[in-house]
């Protein structure tokens, strides 16, 4: 078998014609959809079916050898017509030609997947996932926390080719019973099972895929599926104002010297519900007249220290732009804006970007939540994300103004279904306000 001191060059190979893989998958793609014609097609993959013949005998040819590291003679045998060669077994093998015999070898030595374990395959699928598809590295980061909290490191080294269809729905119906996931984070678990199979059953490593087998009714049953409570979830109106004043409070502190930049962003979050990313991404350009342009967002990846970069498409996008969404400018909203320029102007502070420190760079995510953590926290609130804000403006404010749950999902930038099952709560203190009504009292 491979020695240690080949390992590094045979990976390297290995790693190009995993790619030379993913590159013919690609014409099939472009083909179908109409990119390129079929000659071209056929041009490209020839080609690169050249390069897999070429990389595959070189692996063949580092491996296939005696003990004295000599090459074993692959040669033809007239009397039979094949292509035929020795095995360290001392067994012969025969090919019809000397590539089929190649092929032959190459599975024969194992080189076609160093790891077919269950966390192996999830490794070749993630790559091939952030190669072929247009996602941004924090999913990646998401795919892997959500790998490494699910799979058990005992499952994670289990041959793949040996996980059957029982054994799959047992080992689930095991983390359930030991995690009680909310139905969220188990779906998401069955994307990273359905990435894994999915993976192997394209590349000929199993032959079936035990995945569509796990039913998700049987499981959620045994997830966490109680509903928050509003008050774990979103702030009252109260709550609301007071977070405003604090702000407009700590705006005249000497500390910020008249530029309480994050403060202003929690202000216009609290108007209009963006998404945190959103609100840093946000430019002067994006404002019109007849509302505020939401088509960007600040994204963050976290390698050697933290990079911000700016894509122009929202989370519900999911990676390409379909236009975004427009939020319209009330008077509080306008006022607002106004308010910042004029502050800007005044310290003599320019930038593209509405939210910006004073040299004009754009405020950054991770910033903005932790003023928003820090202010909450001394306001003695158990809710303190800007999430809260994009709940409660819904709650507190759409739905009690009977505007369409079509029009809060627009507004908001989600579907109707995330609305109505995640954005909809019963406001703080509703009970009082009913028994008022029911009082006959005004509200």
């Amino acid at each position: 078998m491979v020695k240690k001191t080949e390992n590094m060059a045979l990976e390297e190979t290995r790693s190009v014609l995993h790619d030379l893989e993913i590159q013919k998958k690609s014409i099939k793609k472009q083909l179908e959809c109409g990119i390129i014609n079929s000659v071209d097609a056929s041009q490209e993959e020839e080609n690169i079916m050249t390069k897999e013949r070429k990389l595959k005998k070189q692996l063949v040819s580092a491996v296939h050898v005696t003990k004295d590291g000599q090459p074993r003679k692959i040669e033809y045998k007239d009397s039979k017509g094949l292509y035929m060669t020795i095995l360290p077994d001392k067994k012969k093998i025969y090919g019809k030609t000397e590539e089929i015999l190649i092929d032959k070898l190459f599975d024969y030595y194992g080189l076609a997947i160093s790891d077919v374990s269950i966390a192996g395959v999830f490794e070749l699928a993630l790559a091939e996932k952030q190669t072929t598809q247009n996602v941004n590295p924090e999913t990646i980061k998401r795919d892997r926390q959500t790998f490494n909290r699910f799979i058990i490191s005992d499952f994670g080294a289990r041959d793949i080719r040996e996980i059957s269809k029982v054994e799959l729905r047992a080992y689930t119906q095991e983390m359930v019973q030991r995690i009680h996931p909310i139905e969220t984070a188990f779906k998401a678990y069955k994307g990273i099972l359905n990435l894994i199979f999915a993976y192997a059953l394209e590349y000929g490593i199993i032959k079936e895929n035990p995945v569509p087998f796990v039913k998700n009714a049987v499981y959620l049953k045994g997830c966490e599926r109680t509903k928050a409570k509003a008050e774990n979830k979103i702030l009252s109106k109260e709550e609301i104002d007071l977070v405003t004043k604090t702000v407009r409070s700590r705006m005249t502190q000497n500390r910020y010297h008249g530029y309480f930049i994050l403060g202003y962003a929690i202000l216009l979050s609290v108007e209009t519900g963006m998404r945190v990313g959103e609100l840093c991404a946000l430019k002067w350009d994006d404002v019109k007249a007849d509302g505020i342009h939401i088509h960007a967002q600040q994204l963050m990846y976290k390698e050697n220290g933290r990079n911000y970069y700016y894509v122009d498409w929202t989370k519900d996008e999911k990676g390409f732009s379909q236009g975004g969404r427009r939020f319209p400018i009330t008077i509080e909203i306008r006022n607002l804006l106004s308010e910042i320029k004029s502050v800007q102007d005044s310290l003599g502070i320019k930038s593209e970007y509405v939210f910006c420190n004073r040299e004009g760079r754009w405020i950054y995510t991770k910033a903005y939540s932790d003023c928003l953590r820090a202010l909450c926290r001394s306001l003695g609130f158990q809710v303190t994300n800007n999430h809260a804000f994009r709940m409660s403006l819904n709650s507190n404010v759409f739905i009690p103004l009977g505007i369409p749950v079509t029009e809060r999902a627009r507004l908001l930038g989600h579907s109707v279904e995330t609305n109505e099952k995640y954005y909809s709560y019963a406001r703080k203190n509703s009970m009082q306000d009913i028994c008022a009504l029911l009082n006959g009292q005004a509200v």
